[in-house]
């Protein structure tokens, strides 16, 4: 089955490439590193970097072109999504997902994966309807 998800893959890069800037921002790239708080840094480079390296089950999808493990991965980290955007009440995790994309609100939107992560999701549902 074949499925062209390119423009939410290309989505889904731009979003990459601005976490990638973000997590810059914690390093001697910013002029205020020095000064900072080591403790919030490397809390907001753990959420940073953990909103990225999930994207293999994806990938991994993609490559098999199996629609149900394509719809299963994309699903799988639009709910992940959500502990960045609505937050993680009581779940007992170091520091604060959602306040880590609350301050790099203007570097990157978590919303935006989230919407190509459903936008897939959708695709794969649909190509499974009709066969595609």
């Amino acid at each position: 089955m074949q499925i062209d998800v390119t423009p939410e893959l290309g989505r889904l890069l731009v979003f990459i490439a601005d976490v990638a800037t973000a997590i810059r921002t914690n390093s001697l790239y910013a002029g205020d590193y020095e000064s900072r708080d080591p403790h919030e840094v490397g809390l907001d480079v753990m959420w940073l970097s953990d909103s990225l390296h999930c994207f293999d089950r994806l990938g991994q999808a993609l490559q098999s072109g199996d629609g149900k493990a394509i719809e299963a991965a994309s699903e799988g980290l639009f709910g992940y999504y959500g502990m960045f955007i609505d937050g993680a009440d009581g779940k007992g995790l170091k520091g604060d997902p959602k306040g880590t994309f609350e301050r790099y609100g203007h570097l990157c939107n978590a919303n935006e994966a989230r919407a190509a992560l459903d936008a897939i999701r959708l695709k794969a549902v649909a190509a499974q309807w009709t066969g595609a």
